[in-house]
């Protein structure tokens, strides 16, 4: 009886870890949809990187701030580069960035239109959406100025934010 057990236990066992895959892990940078990297240039020399004092970043229609790096902060000072997210149930997200310079902010209107594809990761995972043919289009100001002078599209398709600048926003 006691072999009986022992035979029995070793086959639930082995019945158990049979049925785990490689897949049926995921980790958080595999199933991570990708944000939008951005980094600031100096307008007169684009090879040059060039600060902001302090950002902020809005989505039209929202209340809240974006967030702008993987701590989720909302509101970055003296900053090269920042991450923002992308709405993922539509191909356009629009967003006001907050320039604060000696205390006095001005704020520019960037609309990104991109195509959605959902990308397989695994069955532990699930989807994920990749960004494909982005498109900035900086909204001219009618009133006030305008701190933001263009914007270089670098990369157009965001399929990961870990090695890759997307957009460059020359101020």
């Amino acid at each position: 009886m006691k072999r009986f057990s022992s035979v029995f236990l070793i086959l639930i066992a082995a019945i158990l870890f049979n049925g785990c895959e490689k897949d049926d892990l995921c980790t958080t940078d595999q199933a991570a949809t990708p944000r939008l990297v951005i980094e600031f240039r100096d307008v007169l020399n684009p090879l040059n990187f060039k600060a902001v004092d302090q950002i902020q970043v809005q989505e039209i229609g929202s209340s809240e701030l974006a967030p702008l790096d993987s701590d989720d902060s909302t509101t970055l000072t003296d900053v090269e580069t920042i991450s923002i997210p992308l709405l993922t149930d539509g191909n356009r997200t629009s967003y006001d960035f907050i320039f604060t310079e000696d205390g006095i902010a001005n704020s520019d209107n960037i609309d990104f239109n991109y195509i959605l594809e959902e990308e397989y990761v695994s069955r532990a995972c699930g989807f994920r959406i990749i960004y494909n043919n982005l498109v900035a289009i900086l909204t001219p100001e009618t009133s006030g100025t305008q701190w933001i002078n263009r914007t270089v599209i670098v990369e157009n398709n965001i399929t990961n934010d870990t090695e890759d600048i997307h957009v460059q926003i020359l101020h």
